[in-house]
């Protein structure tokens, strides 16, 4: 199975287990969005149907249903346990070091191109669900702006407003999707280093890290 991060099993579009009846067994969660990622990498977006996902998984198609209804759902549930939005671990050597481990995470595609290229054809064709992914991407990513901000906060430099982060957040999630370009490639590090050295550092910090 194709590796996911450890947010598996917070899937936001998910439905909400009945009220009533035996607890739903959330280990059939991991596997069903494993074996989306697989066949979004082996088939693409058009030909994954929930039928193969169900087969794949080894559970019911009554087990899937009750728990995506569409696949537009559960294939966004799926994209967004990737690596992109998998928390880095921080060196916590400076703030330059873990603005660049945020921005290397969030720029890395190298573990599952064929999904990223079927993503990015679905995304294409379904506004509503590039939406979706968008923003989920950008409330990670402001998650963890926040953070660091607040780190640099704490380290002497003016706190930003909800407005200045919600804008540094806006600006970091344009030029990843502008470095990445249409079909989702992962970002050269010197351009992250650029990115992190010459506009987030400046933003937080009001200074260029030093070169």
């Amino acid at each position: 199975m194709i590796a996911m991060n450890d947010l598996s099993h917070r899937h936001q579009r998910r439905l909400p287990p009945a009220e009533r009846g035996r607890a739903q067994d959330r280990s059939r969660d991991d596997l069903i969005i494993g074996a989306a990622l697989e066949l979004l990498a082996e088939k693409g977006y058009h030909s994954l149907t929930m039928t193969d996902v169900a087969a794949r998984a080894g559970v019911s198609k009554a087990t899937l249903y009750r728990r995506w209804t569409a696949k537009a759902d559960l294939v966004t549930d799926a994209v967004a346990t990737l690596n992109p939005m998998t928390t880095p671990r921080y060196p916590g050597t400076s703030l330059r070091d873990d603005l660049l481990a945020l921005m290397e995470q969030a720029g890395n595609c190298d573990d599952s191109p064929e999904v990223v290229t079927a993503t990015m054809e679905m995304a294409r064709l379904h506004p509503d669900l590039y939406r979706t992914l968008t923003e989920r991407f950008g409330t990670f990513v402001r998650a963890e702006l926040d953070k660091l901000a607040t780190r640099a906060a704490d380290a002497g430099h003016a706190p930003l407003s909800e407005v200045e982060l919600d804008v540094l957040c806006d600006t970091v999630v344009a030029l990843l999707a502008h470095y990445a370009g249409p079909a989702g490639a992962s970002i050269p590090r010197e351009r992250l280093i650029g990115l992190v050295d010459h506009v987030l550092m400046v933003l937080l910090t009001g200074t260029r890290a030093a070169e």
